[in-house]
C-alpha cells in the first residue's frame, strides 16, 4: 500500500447544475450564478452558448448534456443551425432528441456527426409531447430547461420506462426553485405559458459525483477535508454519503466540512444504482478493499454512457486481481480487502472520464497501471489527479 494522502479544500461546482443554470441565463441574462467548475462539459456549454449568440456552428465535443440541452435551445431561434461533435457522441442514443424536435414542429437531422436543425421556433404540439426516458432523462430535461416563455401551454408525456429518474427530479427541483410554476404527476407535466425566471441569484453546490471519487480514494488510502458540503443537495450522487457510511467508512459532516479518512476494514454493500449511475466504476473500486461480496445491479443504461461502464469495470477488476461477475445491469464483486495487492498492468478507460478516476483509485493504493490518456478526467473534474496527490 502506498503511502496516505491529504487534501484539505473545495470541490468544484456540480457540472450538472452548472450546466442547466447555463441554459436559464441565456434567456435571462441578469441571473447572476455563484459556481465555478473549469470541467470540460461546462467550458464545452458555455463555448456553445456563444456560438449560438454569434449565429455559428456549435461544437460539442464528446458532451451529451451540451448536445442534448443546447439542440432544444438552438431549436427555440429561427433559422438554421448546425451542431457537430465527435464520433463518439453520435454513436450515443439520440433519437429521442429528433422525436421531441419534429414534435414541436422543428426540422431536423443527423448527417456525418452533425445535427442539422431549421426551424421557426417551437409550435404547440398536437397534444401532449411524448418523451421516450428509457435511455436517459436528459431528453426531458432538455425540453423541460428550454420551456421558458412559450406562447402556449405545453404538456409533457412521460409514460413508459425510464432511467436515471433522480437527475430528471434534480431538473424539476432547478427550475421550480428559480420560479417556474407546473402540475405534475408520475407521468406528466404541465407547464403554462409565459413562464419566467423569478429569482436573480443562484448558488451551485459542489459536484459530489466528483466528491465521491475523492471520499473513496481517501477511505482506500487517505484523509480528506472537503469545506462547503451540503447536507441537503439537489444532485442524486449525494447518496455516496449513505452509501459510505453503510460500508464502515470513517466518514462524518460537522460545520458544512466532510472529514473522511483510510478505514482499515470496509464492509460489503447492495446497492441499486439506477438513480445514481455515475457512481458505479468509482463504487465498484471502493468494493474491491470490501471484505465480502458486493453486490452493485439496477443500471442497464451504463452500457449507453461514455463507455459500457459494466464491462469496462469488470475488466478493470479483473486486471487488478479482483473476482467478479458481469450481469446485465451491474456487478457482483468479491471484495478482498486490505487482502489486495497492488499488480502491473495498462488499462484503456475508453475516452471515459468515471472509468479514468476508478483506475486513480487504484494507482493511489500503490497500482503500477499504465493509464492511457488521463487527461479525461478534464471532462467532470480536472483537478482530479492534483487533489489525489497522484503525479502521471
Amino acid at each position: 500500500m502506498s503511502n496516505c494522502f491529504q487534501y484539505k479544500g473545495t470541490i468544484p461546482g456540480s457540472k450538472s447544475i452548472l450546466n442547466r443554470c447555463l441554459i436559464l441565463k441565456s434567456y435571462f441574462p441578469d441571473l447572476i450564478i455563484n459556481g465555478l467548475s473549469l470541467c470540460d462539459d461546462v467550458v464545452h456549454m458555455k463555448k456553445a452558448l456563444e456560438s449560438l449568440t454569434a449565429n455559428q456552428e456549435i461544437f460539442c465535443g464528446e458532451a451529451g448534456t451540451t448536445f442534448r440541452f443546447m439542440a432544444l435551445r438552438a431549436s427555440r431561434i429561427p433559422g438554421q443551425w448546425k451542431l457537430t461533435g465527435s464520433p463518439r457522441l453520435f454513436e450515443r442514443p439520440q433519437g429521442e432528441l429528433l422525436s421531441s424536435l419534429h414534435q414541436l414542429g422543428v426540422l431536423a437531422h443527423i448527417e456525418k456527426n452533425t445535427l442539422i436543425i431549421e426551424t421557426t421556433g417551437w409550435r404547440m404540439p398536437n397534444g401532449a409531447l411524448k418523451i421516450q426516458r428509457e435511455r436517459s432523462s436528459q431528453f426531458a430535461s432538455a425540453v423541460l430547461l428550454n420551456a421558458w416563455e412559450l406562447p402556449f401551454e405545453l404538456e409533457l408525456d412521460l409514460s413508459g420506462p425510464s432511467v436515471s429518474d433522480s437527475y430528471w427530479q434534480m431538473t424539476l427541483d432547478l427550475v421550480r426553485q428559480v420560479g417556474m410554476t407546473f402540475s405534475e404527476d408520475e407521468h406528466h407535466v404541465v407547464i403554462p405559458q409565459n413562464q419566467k425566471v423569478t429569482i436573480t441569484e443562484i448558488t451551485v453546490e459542489p459536484d459530489y459525483s466528483s466528491a465521491f471519487a475523492v471520499a473513496a480514494a481517501a477511505a482506500i488510502c487517505g484523509e480528506v477535508e472537503i469545506s462547503g458540503f451540503n447536507t441537503h443537495s439537489l444532485q442524486p450522487d449525494y447518496i455516496f454519503v449513505r452509501l459510505m457510511k453503510e460500508m464502515g467508512a470513517d466518514l462524518q459532516i460537522q460545520n458544512d466540512t466532510l472529514k473522511i479518512k483510510q478505514t482499515e476494514k470496509l464492509l460489503p454493500i447492495e446497492m441499486n444504482l439506477e438513480n445514481c449511475p455515475d457512481l458505479f466504476p468509482v463504487l465498484g473500486v471502493l468494493c474491491s478493499f470490501a471484505n465480502g461480496i458486493s453486490r452493485l445491479s439496477g443500471a442497464p443504461h451504463l452500457v449507453h454512457k461514455e463507455s459500457n461502464r459494466i464491462a469496462k469495470t469488470w475488466e478493470l477488476l479483473q486486471f487488478a486481481g479482483v473476482d467478479c461477475d458481469m450481469k446485465e445491469d451491474g456487478l457482483v464483486i468479491h471484495g478482498k480487502g486490505r487482502k489486495l495487492k497492488p499488480t502491473s498492468f495498462a488499462f484503456n478507460p475508453d475516452h471515459d472520464h468515471r472509468m479514468a478516476m476508478a483506475a486513480g483509485l487504484l494507482i493511489r493504493a500503490g497500482f503500477d497501471i499504465k493509464l492511457e490518456s488521463p487527461q479525461v478526467v478534464s471532462k467532470s473534474f480536472p483537478e482530479f489527479w492534483s487533489t489525489i496527490g497522484v503525479n502521471l
